[in-house]
C-alpha cells in the first residue's frame, strides 16, 4: 500500500516538475532569415535581400519597445538561431511580380511572403508555422511595348512601400529613383519611423509582430496533434484552365518565365487556408510549404551570417487536402451599356488521418460577380483567385458560425451533415466544439 502511495505521489511530482519546465520555458527571438538554399537566395528574393540589412534592425527594435515584462519571447541574449530551447524566426519566402496587358496598360502585381516559424534548437524539428503574405497593384505604361520590362529602381521601391507600409505617388517616383539603393530604403524607413506605417493596422509587417508577440510555449507543447495541409491537388480540369489550355488565358498571377507553376498556386491555396484556420480558432497549423517529392526538410538562410538551417518539418497526425475543381465563367445579366457575370471556384476540402484514411470532405463552390461596361478587358484570373480563396475563407468561417444562406449556395450538403461533418473534424484535432 506504502509503495503505491509513493508511486502516486512520485508521478504527481514529476508531471509538476514537467508543467513547472515548460511554462519557465523561454522562446528566442533569432531574426530575418530566408526559405531557400543559399545558392538560389540572390535569384530568389533581389529585392527583399536588399531590404533585410534595414528591416532586420526595425523588427527588432519594435519588438524590444512591444514585449511586455511576463512574455516568453527572449530578446536580450542575442539574434542568434543557436540561443534558446525553442527559437523563432521570420522567414521570408516568396517575392514575386505577376504581370499582365489589360485595357492598354500593364497591371503589375507585387507580392511578398514570410512565415513565422518556431523550432526545438534540440532537433532542429518546426513545432509552428504562421504564414503571411501581402500584395499591391499598380498600372503602368508597357516599356517598349511589354509588360515583362521593369525599371530595377522602380521593383526595389514597391517592395519598400510593401515592408514599411507606406504609398508612395508616382508623382514622388523621381525623388527615390534618383538615390542610390540604401539612401532610397533609408529615405522611405525614416517615413515610416516617423509615421509608424511599418506597424500599422493594414501593414504587412503588423500580424507578424502580433504572431511573434502573443507566441507561447504553453500553447506549443499544449498542441496534441500536428495539424497542418497534407497536399493541395489541382485537378485536371483546374490545371488545363490554369495553364492557358481552355476558354481562359494562362492564370498569370501563379507564372514564372516557363509559365504557371502548380507549385507557387498550391503553396498559396495551402497557406489562405491556414492563415484562416490559425485566425478563427487560434490554432496552429502546418501549411503546405513544399511538395511532397521535395521532401519536409526546410532550408533556412540567414543573410547576416551566412548560417543555413536545414529545419525538419513534423509528421502530420491530420491532414486537409485542398482539391481545385476548375472555374467557369458566366454571363448572369446584361443591358445596352453594362454586362453582368459570375466567376465560379469549384473545389473540394477532404480532411485525412494521414497515412491511414480520408475521414470526411465536402465539395465546396463560391461564385464572384461583377457588374462591367461593354467592351471592357476583364482580369478573369484575378476574379476566380479571389472566388477560390472566398471557398477557403468563408468554409473556416461557417464551422465556426453557420451562415444557413452560404450554406445553401456553396454546396450540396444540409444542415446536419455540414455539422456533423465539422463536428467529426473538431472532435479529431481537439478543438471544443462552439
Amino acid at each position: 500500500m506504502n509503495n503505491q502511495f509513493f508511486k502516486i505521489v512520485n508521478l504527481f511530482l514529476l508531471i509538476l516538475l514537467i508543467n513547472g519546465n515548460l511554462s519557465a520555458q523561454s522562446i528566442q527571438y533569432s531574426g530575418l532569415s530566408f526559405l531557400s538554399q543559399n545558392k538560389d537566395t540572390q535569384d530568389l528574393f533581389p529585392n527583399t535581400l536588399i531590404l533585410e540589412p534595414h528591416l532586420r534592425k526595425v523588427i527588432f527594435q519594435h519588438l524590444q519597445a512591444s514585449i511586455q515584462d511576463d512574455s516568453p519571447l527572449s530578446l536580450s541574449v542575442s539574434e542568434s538561431f543557436k540561443d534558446g530551447t525553442l527559437s523563432l524566426i521570420i522567414a521570408a519566402d516568396s517575392e514575386r511580380v505577376a504581370s499582365i496587358f489589360f485595357n492598354n496598360k500593364c497591371l503589375h502585381t507585387y507580392s511578398v511572403g514570410a512565415q513565422v516559424i518556431v523550432f526545438s534548437t534540440k532537433d532542429q524539428s518546426i513545432l509552428s508555422i504562421q504564414p503571411h503574405t501581402a500584395r499591391k497593384i499598380y498600372t503602368d505604361e508597357p516599356m517598349e511595348g511589354s509588360c515583362k520590362k521593369r525599371r530595377p529602381k522602380i521593383d526595389l521601391l514597391r517592395f519598400s512601400e510593401i515592408f514599411y507600409g507606406l504609398d508612395i505617388s508616382k508623382d514622388n517616383y523621381n525623388y527615390y529613383t534618383n538615390m542610390e539603393d540604401a539612401e532610397l530604403i533609408d529615405s522611405i524607413q525614416t517615413e515610416s519611423l516617423t509615421s509608424q506605417s511599418f506597424a500599422a493596422d493594414n501593414s504587412f509587417l503588423q500580424p507578424i509582430f502580433s504572431s511573434i508577440l502573443s507566441a507561447n510555449p504553453k500553447d506549443i507543447n499544449a498542441t496534441n496533434f500536428f495539424v497542418g495541409i497534407d497536399d493541395v491537388i489541382i485537378e485536371d480540369l483546374a490545371s488545363n484552365q490554369m495553364i492557358g489550355d481552355s476558354e481562359y488565358s494562362e492564370n498569370y498571377e501563379f507564372s514564372d518565365f516557363f509559365g504557371f507553376n502548380q507549385n507557387i498556386y498550391k503553396i498559396w491555396a495551402g497557406q489562405q487556408f491556414s492563415k484562416w484556420f490559425s485566425q478563427t480558432y487560434s490554432y496552429p497549423i502546418i501549411p503546405f510549404v513544399k511538395g511532397k517529392a521535395l521532401g519536409r526538410d526546410v532550408a533556412i538562410k540567414f543573410a547576416d551570417t551566412g548560417d543555413i538551417l536545414n529545419l525538419t518539418l513534423p509528421s502530420l497526425d491530420f491532414g486537409f487536402v485542398l482539391k481545385i475543381r476548375g472555374f467557369k465563367k458566366v454571363k448572369l445579366d446584361e443591358s445596352s451599356l453594362r454586362e453582368v457575370y459570375g466567376w465560379a471556384a469549384f473545389g473540394e476540402i477532404e480532411f485525412h488521418n494521414v497515412g491511414i484514411e480520408m475521414i470526411t470532405s465536402i465539395k465546396l463552390k463560391n461564385v464572384l460577380t461583377e457588374e462591367i461596361n461593354k467592351g471592357d478587358d476583364v482580369d478573369d484570373w484575378s476574379n476566380f483567385n479571389v472566388s477560390t480563396n472566398r471557398i477557403l475563407k468563408d468554409y473556416v468561417d461557417n464551422s465556426k458560425k453557420l451562415d444557413k444562406k452560404w450554406l445553401s449556395k456553396a454546396t450540396k450538403l444540409k444542415k446536419k451533415d455540414f455539422n456533423k461533418h465539422i463536428n467529426i473534424i473538431k472532435k479529431s484535432i481537439g478543438l471544443n466544439n462552439d
